[in-house]
């Protein structure tokens, strides 16, 4: 399969991993569909790339509404007349424990990272299966072992494992492939926001103590995972690792993460 002519819708794609996958998939001569909440940002980003030559167009929508991903998908046909794939990237993370989180912060993880993969696919499902073409849903190495600190994300991400199984299997007769990635930690845009336990808007914390993967290396990833329609891949060695200790050996896992969580707590 080639990326060539092919029409592709990636939600969250003003700034990190949305953008670099953007770029790449220009570079190997698709038509990209750009989309993100903050329209300024995404104007900036659509600007940037146009400048470039490359085939793009923007729509600013909330993916966690229905009304705006039909528009979004609308937006999409009309300009390119065809979609033969939707990376459902638009996410958002927190930080708090279950006793300390307002209920809103669970609310909004769940619109924007498990409603906001539903919506847009669900819109964009009638021309997908024209096209015989690919959904793939960004998760994340918090989805394969609930992270504390972390409890909403890790449940929005788990969810969308279930969401993919589910959909593989019924839309194995109609061709449309379906793919969850599970990433990583990834290197933050300057730019990245997260939810605080009371709802707040605050930059992403510093990962430093962690080597994190560039987002192009990420990007460059997802791209291989529709150029093979492949179902799951999971990304980094310590993601790999973590999945695996986490199949065969969680009474291994459980202490780890118990004893970093108290120690970082203290």
């Amino acid at each position: 399969m080639s990326l060539q002519n092919k029409s592709i819708l990636i939600t969250g794609s003003s700034m990190g991993i949305g953008k670099a996958m953007a770029y790449q998939m220009c570079e190997q001569g698709a038509k990209v569909i750009l989309n993100a909440r903050n329209e300024q940002r995404l104007n900036r980003t659509y600007e940037e790339m146009k400048s470039k030559g490359y085939e793009v167009t923007a729509v600013a929508g909330d993916v966690s509404a229905m009304e705006d991903c039909q528009r979004i998908i609308k937006h999409a046909i009309d300009q390119f007349g065809q979609l033969d794939a939707v990376v459902n990237n638009a996410g958002i993370s927190m930080e708090g424990t279950v006793e300390e989180l307002d209920p809103e912060v669970f609310q909004k993880l769940m619109d924007v990272n498990i409603l906001g993969s539903i919506y847009p696919t669900k819109a964009a499902l009638p021309y997908l299966k024209k096209t015989k073409g690919s959904i793939i849903f960004i998760g994340s190495a918090a989805g394969i072992r609930g992270i504390p600190n972390h409890s909403a994300y890790s449940a929005s991400k788990m969810a969308l494992t279930a969401l993919a199984e589910s959909m593989k299997i019924e839309m194995k007769q109609s061709g449309v492939h379906v793919g969850i990635a599970y990433v990583g930690f990834t290197q933050n845009d300057p730019e990245k926001t997260i939810y605080d336990k009371d709802g707040n808007i605050i930059p992403q914390p510093s990962r430093e103590f962690i080597k994190a993967e560039p987002p192009e290396k990420v990007a460059q990833r997802v791209i291989n995972m529709i150029l093979k329609r492949k179902f799951k891949e999971v990304f980094t060695p310590l993601g790999k690792l973590n999945a695996f200790m986490n199949r065969f050996f969680p009474f291994v896992v459980e202490p780890i993460l118990s004893r970093n969580y108290h120690k970082n707590k203290a």
